[in-house]
């Protein structure tokens, strides 16, 4: 399913077609990061912020963060030039990562490595956003069940209300990038549309 056109109060629509008790039909919906390209390079500050996602995918790759998927948020999937008179100011993104592979092949390894230094070099938002123009989080889809189940309720019930409202909003999910080729060819697309 296409990337829906924004709901009257701004946003993505929670849900499309009427149905809010269809899957298919529900946020969030699944796209390609050239797709989030497409749909929302629509400006230089966008494709400024594009760029930074593109920096942050490339360097969670680097890391070992293949596996997984991730969720795109905040007003940058918003249409905020109308509705605030505002660029967005970043872009939310929360990284649903299996561990790497080396995580995978010595497990015990993973809570003092996540501790000590792969939450601040990966995740830490206060560090990650000045660099890459992300607000960045992680859920560990590795991690116990209940605690996946915890994490994942928390933060997709976060993402989806509208601050300071009742009202719900939709986010975009697409997957982490596997081909390190990508990264050049996501800059080109954004380079054919702004240059920043």
């Amino acid at each position: 399913m296409a990337i829906p056109e924004f709901a009257p109060h701004g946003a993505l629509p929670p849900y499309v077609d009427g149905n809010p008790t269809s899957r298919r039909a529900r946020s969030p919906y699944s796209a390609s990061i050239f797709e989030v390209v497409e749909r929302f390079c629509t400006s230089p500050h966008r494709a400024k912020l594009l760029t930074g996602l593109n920096e942050y995918r490339k360097h969670l790759h680097q890391g070992g963060f293949i596996s997984g998927t991730q969720w795109v948020d905040g007003s940058f999937v918003k249409n905020v030039e109308l509705t605030l008179k505002r660029d967005p100011k970043d872009i939310d993104i929360i990284t649903l990562f299996n561990r790497p592979i080396k995580y995978q092949v010595q497990p015990t390894k993973w809570d003092s490595d996540y501790e000590t230094h792969l939450h601040g070099a990966y995740f830490h938002t206060k560090r990650m956003k000045p660099i890459y123009l992300c607000d960045t989080y992680g859920i560990d889809l590795d991690v116990g069940q209940m605690s996946l189940i915890r994490d994942t309720t928390y933060w997709m019930g976060l993402f989806t209300d509208i601050r300071g409202s009742f009202n719900k909003k939709g986010i975009v999910e697409i997957p982490l990038a596997s081909d390190p080729m990508e990264f050049s060819a996501v800059a080109q697309a954004i380079g054919g549309k702004y240059n920043v």
